[in-house]
């Protein structure tokens, strides 16, 4: 029987927003437990100070490591919105920081934000697509009571998208990243017990079936139409 393998995910909050020492009490035991061959870290583009990032790169010599990094958008007018609280060139920077010492960085990316549109939603997409970047995760808006947005929610000032709304958007965003850009999510939902909506989210294979059915119908697939804007 061949023997489990694992990446052990920091993935709640900012894990890299502590002392160097702090964050070596954190991942140095987990990467000596059994079967584990690496970590994925999920952090902020604003937390990558320089003794972090060198410890980061010492990891990376190590095991197999990606570092996960919130963009949600382009968009500043929605950033201010969602009270994101870093820009574009704080995020660009974050990802150059990495790249420097060859750190796989995943960007994650939010449909559906207040106010986005379509094309708005697409022209993340298209940056990403352009970004150093080995990976992504394409997470949908979904709304959990006891936060700031149920208030926007109330005041009508949100409003959730469908689930073929999203589907059409997904497969369409997958068309223009790179073909060799790893994909490592293509939906999310909160747990149903404290959910807002969209209530679609939470048959998750469903979701994914959709996609997957949609792609097929297309007789599309990933990087179908992406365009390099790097000279060769």
């Amino acid at each position: 029987m061949a023997r489990r393998k694992y990446i052990a995910y920091f993935q709640a909050f900012t894990n890299t927003h502590a002392p160097v020492e702090v964050l070596k009490e954190k991942f140095e035991p987990v990467l000596k437990e059994p079967g584990v061959v690496g970590l994925s870290i999920g952090t902020r583009p604003d937390c990558l100070p320089d003794d972090v990032v060198e410890y980061l790169a010492d990891l990376n010599q190590r095991t197999y490591l990606w570092v996960e990094l919130g963009l949600q958008t382009i968009h500043q007018s929605t950033s201010d919105l969602i009270n994101r609280a870093h820009d574009m060139k704080t995020y660009y920077d974050g990802v150059a920081k990495l790249r420097k010492h060859n750190i796989n960085v995943c960007t994650h990316i939010i449909n559906g934000l207040p106010g986005e549109d379509y094309d708005m939603m697409m022209a993340t997409a298209k940056e990403v697509a352009q970004m150093d970047v080995q990976g992504i995760k394409i997470h949908l808006l979904h709304l959990l009571k006891g936060t700031p947005m149920v208030k926007q929610y109330d005041k009508g000032l949100l409003t959730f998208m469908t689930q073929e709304e999203y589907t059409n958007l997904v497969v369409d965003q997958l068309e223009v990243i790179p073909p060799e850009m790893i994909v490592h999510r293509i939906t999310g939902d909160g747990p149903i017990d404290i959910m807002v909506g969209p209530m679609w989210s939470v048959n998750k294979w469903e979701v994914l079936n959709g996609i997957d059915a949609e792609l097929a119908r297309r007789n599309s697939y990933q990087g179908l139409r992406y365009k390099s804007k790097v000279k060769q």
